[in-house]
């Protein structure tokens, strides 16, 4: 008859048992936490994980830890704690349980001491892992601003066409980010957000601006009419300005503005026609989106009107000054000329010999536009324009001597 164990010997095999199966866990979740931070640091950084001895090492190590869990389970079918065990099958219970159990801890601390060893690695993985986290939840984020801006119109009952653009480009990109995956990379998760970005930007823009642009068309509609009936009435003048340019200017004076007048009336029937067509699309009901560019289209042409109606008097006006005292367009261009010159000789840059070098060659420049002034009919509008060229060189190379 099988002689019953001691106590001791019970309480001992418990103990080991219990030991076992504490280094098993231990063993258990170093495994599976060193298993996450590889496979999330061959996802994130294949380039660094392929170049750093962690991976291999793991591999080592895991392949170990599967081997001693299997003979942990295979030590637990064939010694069961049982406290009827005699003598003799609780010794051999005891054993095994106390040989395999320091094999257990033994490579859970080898685990263990990975996470130590590759400390800097391991933080590049979490800092990866925590920037696509938070990438994704600002994707998620900005899909909602654009919900929430296309609630907003939708209530005020304005039907926008770029809104249907905005959303469907919204709908491809959040799906880009939600699905985004670590083998794609993180520029693509990057781009996808800086799409989210953009276009939640837009589509606030929208909620915020149209509905103002719409409760302001009627004053705008009212003002564009004004603006083209204003440089209707100065056809008359334009065409006068015109005429003494002919009779007191040689061609060369004006020839740019000869065909302004035709200019100006295509304008005036193109901001009328957009008009018309805003007058017939808001009566239709149509929605505020091609009415409001319309206007848009209305007031450039209105401008591109009121800019070229007045330039013949402009230009007439400029001329006969020229010609009172073309000396005077000379000097005043000269005194520039020389104070910059004066400047630069009195102040020792860097840059000083360049600086002077291109203010000797406008002084050059200066001294030839006499030369368009002799003959029967001088070329004023040459002279003036060259040298408001001048001018201008002068003041480049001002600034760029005093930013040196």
């Amino acid at each position: 008859m099988p002689s019953r164990p001691p106590a001791s010997q019970l309480e001992a095999t418990q103990n080991a048992l219990d030991q076992l199966m504490e280094d098993f866990r231990h063993l258990d979740q170093s495994q599976r936490t060193v298993r996450g931070m590889v496979e999330s640091f061959q996802a994130y950084l294949p380039e660094r994980a392929g170049a750093s001895g962690l991976v291999p090492r793991f591999r080592i190590l895991d392949r170990e830890a599967e081997q001693l869990i299997t003979e942990y389970l295979s030590v637990l079918d064939r010694h069961p704690f049982d406290e009827t065990l005699d003598q003799r099958a609780l010794g051999a219970a005891h054993r095994a349980y106390a040989e395999v159990g320091p094999k257990l801890a033994r490579t859970a601390e080898a685990l263990d001491q990975v996470v130590l060893d590759y400390d800097a690695d391991l933080t590049r993985i979490g800092n990866a892992v925590q920037r696509a986290r938070e990438a994704r939840e600002r994707a998620t984020a900005l899909t909602q601003r654009v919900a929430a801006a296309a609630r907003t119109l939708r209530e005020t009952g304005v039907e926008v066409p770029e809104l249907n653009d905005v959303l469907r480009r919204t709908r491809a990109a959040a799906t880009t980010a939600s699905e985004w995956q670590p083998a794609a990379g993180a520029p693509a998760l990057d781009a996808a957000v800086g799409e989210l970005e953009t276009l939640a930007a837009e589509a606030e823009r929208l909620a915020t601006e149209l509905p103002d642009r719409i409760a302001r068309a009627t004053t705008r509609r009212t003002s564009l009419r004004t603006v083209a009936e204003s440089v209707e009435s100065r056809m008359p003048r334009m065409r006068e300005d015109l005429a003494t340019l002919r009779r007191e200017f040689s061609l060369a004076n004006f020839a740019d503005l000869d065909t302004d007048e035709d200019a100006v009336r295509a304008d005036l029937a193109t901001a009328r026609a957009k008009l018309a067509d805003f007058d017939r699309l808001v009566a239709a009901g149509a929605d505020w989106g091609l009415p409001l560019r319309l206007l848009d289209e209305a007031r450039a042409a209105a401008d591109a009107a009121k800019a070229r109606v007045g330039g013949p008097g402009d230009r007439l006006h400029r001329l006969r000054e020229v010609k009172a005292d073309p000396e005077d367009v000379l000097k005043k261009t000269r005194f520039r000329l020389r104070d910059a010159q004066m400047m630069v000789t009195q102040t020792p840059k860097p840059v000083g010999q360049q600086v002077a070098r291109e203010l000797d060659a406008l002084a050059v420049r200066l001294d030839g536009l006499r030369s368009g002034l002799r003959g029967t009919h001088p070329d004023y509008w040459g002279l003036a324009r060259e040298a408001d060229r001048i001018t201008e060189a002068v003041k480049a190379q001002v600034d760029r001597f005093r930013s040196a």
